[in-house]
């Protein structure tokens, strides 16, 4: 008797879930649709780049360009704030990559040559002067090494914006490396299909650093749907890439400012202590050896920011990029 009812309540609770998954999934659909019908009464600019249609944001004129790299799985939107203000004296631009946020996706491999080379067509199909200020942040500081390497001559300073290193990982212990470890993508992928993703975010900050009040949270929560698959390709490439940056060692004498996040804020997701504080040694050593890539280099401690210096510190940004155009 027991077993009957047991058996008929678990029925009854997975029709239920069954039921709540296919509302969810499609609230989820009915959203998306609107969102895309917004985007379509927007005047956004792209460029054919290897066959795909790439979007960028081209602000200001100038006799050079600013330029905008973000992070792995990151999009332009990241760079607003910065953008606005530096493009009052100067050529800017910001982009998305190849399959992220505004961006058609590509076939091409998620490797640093090849986001290098696609930066250098569009930088020359949207006719930016040169020569150009590289601003890059996280993995931008990977992806672009051959594109500051190769095309040096055009390149007159670079600002690091508490870049990854290449050997970030090698020099981790393996408590650390399981502390940062990144949440499972089928669980992610799962949480965005049906919506929960959108509904989470909508309650509580992605991290400490990006308050829910800031847009690039509001960004993040509305259309991350349009950059997952993206972000985790660019995930799975890590260690490719972290791996094929070794191989360029040096700027030569271009300026170049490292910006590195000091703030406890960042190390808050972490729990234990001895890690947060493994973690805080790590990211010092590496950050200051990344000033070996060029003779011409300088650190700068952004005290009151963690990883996310473009929304708790963008004036040192864009101080940093002041002080290259004054030489």
């Amino acid at each position: 008797m027991f077993g009957r009812i047991l058996l008929k309540s678990l029925k009854w609770l997975g029709i239920s879930l069954a039921v709540l998954l296919l509302v969810s999934v499609t609230y989820e659909q009915i959203v998306r649709w609107q969102l895309e019908r917004k985007l379509e009464d927007q005047q956004l600019t792209y460029a054919d780049v290897n066959s795909h249609q790439v979007h960028y944001v081209k602000k200001g004129e100038g006799p050079f360009t600013i330029v905008f790299e973000s992070g792995l799985g990151g999009d332009h939107t990241i760079w607003k704030e910065i953008q606005d203000r530096l493009s009052k004296q100067a050529t800017t631009l910001s982009y998305d990559r190849s399959g992220l946020f505004l961006s058609e996706a590509s076939n091409l491999p998620v490797d640093n040559q090849t986001i290098s080379d696609e930066l250098f067509l569009l930088l020359e199909k949207t006719n930016c002067p040169k020569p150009y200020i590289v601003v890059t942040h996280s993995m931008g500081g990977i992806y672009l090494r051959p594109f500051i390497t190769e095309h040096k001559e055009d390149i007159c300073g670079v600002v690091f914006v508490d870049c990854s290193h290449p050997q970030q990982f090698k020099r981790s212990t393996e408590k650390m490396l399981r502390a940062v470890q990144a949440p499972s993508p089928a669980m992610v992928k799962l949480l965005v299909a049906t919506g929960i993703y959108r509904i989470m975010f909508s309650f509580m900050p992605f991290s400490p650093e990006i308050p829910m009040s800031h847009p690039f949270h509001a960004q993040q929560k509305t259309y991350f749907y349009k950059s997952i698959d993206k972000t985790f390709e660019e995930s799975e490439a890590v260690n490719a890439n972290f791996a094929d940056a070794e191989q360029y060692t040096s700027f030569n004498d271009l300026p170049l400012t490292v910006i590195m996040g000091t703030s406890p804020t960042r190390y808050a997701g972490l729990g234990d202590t001895s890690v947060q504080a493994e973690f805080s040694n790590l990211w010092e050593v590496l950050q200051t050896d990344l000033l070996q890539l060029s003779r011409n280099s300088k650190l700068v401690k952004a005290s009151n920011s963690g990883h996310m210096v473009q929304i708790s510190e963008p004036g040192l940004i864009v101080s940093a990029v002041e002080e290259i155009v004054k030489r």
